[in-house]
This record gives structure tokens, sequence and C-alpha cells, in this order.
């Protein structure tokens, strides 16, 4: 009925709609404004069944999460299934047990051998991670990337936080209550996430912007396990190095928290961390953390999916090749 009325072809129609080359100025505009003066708007299900979709399966791969990154993004990814079902698209959820490439690599492949035709994933910025995933994108199954980015991957997007600018703020925050002498230690899980190695390069570069010399704080990784954390901030506390605050790029706040209490310092250590989690806020409300910047975990399970269905049903791109969501600072007189 639109190609009747624009006198084109319904081939041109589809390309129009769906944004795609080939077609003049003057006929897109004309059929652009029909669809504007017919209140048109794509019906997702109807899509779905005139093309007999059967069974699409999209899968989400998270790395070794536990507590509130899991439980948070397990939310998003919930609710995306949920959503989706009624589409004939299944959600198959796969983790990593541990942080290495190869374990990462076979979870890949073996989706690919269920049959995936998308995938959303958490993963390092390895050499060997990049190449795969580049891989699978030439062969037409879509990548969209969450909370850590994966650089030459090909992807489709990227769904997180301004990541640097997260650090640039943990540093603003802490040159506002830093003593003016002693050291700061930054603690951060694995430098080969992009994650935490665009937080502390954040963290570093306002640092010094802000007066704050290179040799006046520490880079330590700890791969974001609690004991680890616990003994290596334990250790700095005692040893020779002034610390006199700490900002905490990855997930361990409560091994931090607990080397803080071990120790007996007397004077109150700044402490500035990431995610609103129980446990965090109730470190602020105890005192023992003094801010928290927090990302939006459940929407990082959820949109990433969507974001593919979305291509696969109706050759729908995302708008940005990066979609950032909002930064937000919680202290202990906003807990609510």
């Amino acid at each position: 009925m639109i190609a009747k009325k624009a006198g084109v072809s319904r081939g041109t129609i589809d390309r129009v709609l769906h944004n795609r080359p080939n077609v003049n100025s003057e006929k897109r505009q004309k059929v652009l404004d029909i669809l504007k003066e017919m209140d048109y708007a794509p019906n997702f299900a109807a899509r779905a069944l005139a093309l007999k979709v059967k069974d699409i399966k999209i899968a989400a791969l998270l790395p070794n999460w536990t507590g509130y990154f899991k439980e948070e993004v397990l939310r998003g990814i919930e609710d995306a299934t949920q959503e989706l079902r009624n589409y004939n698209i299944d959600i198959l959820l796969e983790r990593c047990k541990t942080e290495q490439p190869q374990e990462c690599i076979k979870k890949i492949d073996a989706l690919i051998a269920k049959g995936i035709r998308g995938i959303a994933i958490c993963a390092k910025d390895t050499i060997s991670i990049q190449k795969k995933l580049f891989s699978i994108v030439q062969a037409g199954i879509p990548v969209v990337t969450f909370n850590s980015d994966i650089s030459h991957s090909g992807r489709l997007c990227f769904v997180g936080m301004d990541l640097i600018k997260e650090g640039r703020i943990g540093a603003e925050l802490m040159s506002k209550i830093l003593p003016a002498k002693g050291r700061t230690l930054i603690v951060c899980g694995n430098l080969e996430f992009y994650a935490h190695k665009s937080r502390v390069q954040g963290f570093c570069d306002r640092f010094q912007e802000l007066g704050r010399q290179p040799n006046t704080y520490t880079v330590v990784e700890t791969n974001n396990e609690h004991e680890t954390t616990r003994q290596r901030v334990s250790e700095y506390l005692a040893g020779k190095e002034d610390i006199k605050g700490i900002y905490m790029a990855n997930e361990s706040v409560a091994g931090c928290v607990e080397a803080i209490k071990q120790s007996h310092i007397a004077k109150k250590i700044p402490l500035v961390c990431h995610d609103a989690s129980s446990s965090h806020i109730d470190f602020l409300r105890e005192g023992i953390v003094d801010f928290v910047i927090e990302q939006n975990m459940y929407r990082q399970g959820l949109e990433p999916l969507k974001m593919i269905a979305d291509l696969l049903i109706e050759g729908k791109r995302p708008e940005k090749d990066i979609d950032y969501s909002r930064i937000h600072i919680v202290c202990a007189e906003n807990i609510d």
C-alpha cells in the first residue's frame, strides 16, 4: 500500500525503512513523508512471523562474576529473555569459570556450534579474543560488548560506562578528600580487562592534571579476588609507603575494607569505589567508604540482547557504536 501510494517498488520501501543505500534522496523523502502521514510503525511481531522466524538463538557470555555484578546483569538478561521469547528468540546464557582467554574462546565455539545468530559478551581485551570475535563477525554473527569493551573485534556496539570518565571522576573525588601528602593506592582487578585499564588510565590522567605526580600513587592488580585484595592492601598499609587514600577500580571492596579494619590505622583512610551493591551501601553508612561511582549493570544485561534482536529481525542497527549510561555518584547523604 505504501509502495503504491509513493509510486515506488516494495524493495525501495524496504530500503528506506531500514535506512539502506541505493535510494535517491527525492524518493527517500517522498516515502518518509508518506510514512509520517500514515503514522506508520513497523510491527516487530508481524515482521518475525513474515520472515518465518523460528527459534533464533542469541547468546550472552559472562565472565566469572559473583555477587552484585552477576545478580544485576542476570536480572537484565532475564527481562530480555522474557521479552524476546514472544518473538521466538531464545537466549543461551554461558558463564566462564576462569579469566583465561582460552576458556572464553571455547565457550564461543560451543555457542556457535549450537547455532547462535548473535552474541553479547564481556571478556578480556586480548588479541586471541579480538581475533575470535572478528572472525565470527565476518561470518555474519553480530557481537555486542558490554561492561568492558573489546577492541578490534568488529563489534556492533559497546554498552556500558564511559570508563575513562569514571576513573577521572574517581580522581576528582579523591583529590577533594586526600591529605596533601601521602600516597594513593589504586587497586584494580586485571589490566587486561579494558574496563579496569580505562578506569586506572582516567584516574591517573586526572590526578596528574590536579598536580599529583606519578610518584604519589601506586597501582596494584588483585584479580578481583577478595583474599588477594585483602592481602595486598594489608601489605601496602603495613609497608613503608605512606598510604593516605585508596581508589578501588575493581569489585573486591570488601577485601579492601577488611584490610583497613585489620590494620588498626588511627586516622580514617579516604576510600572511593564503584557499584552501589548492598555491601557497598553498608560501607557508606558505616563511614568507611566515602563515595561510590555507580553504573547500571541491569541495563548492561538487557540492552545488548535487544540490540542484536533488533538487527536480526528489523535490520535496525544501533544509532551509535557506543552506548554509555549516565554516571551517578552516591554518598552517605543520597543512599535512599
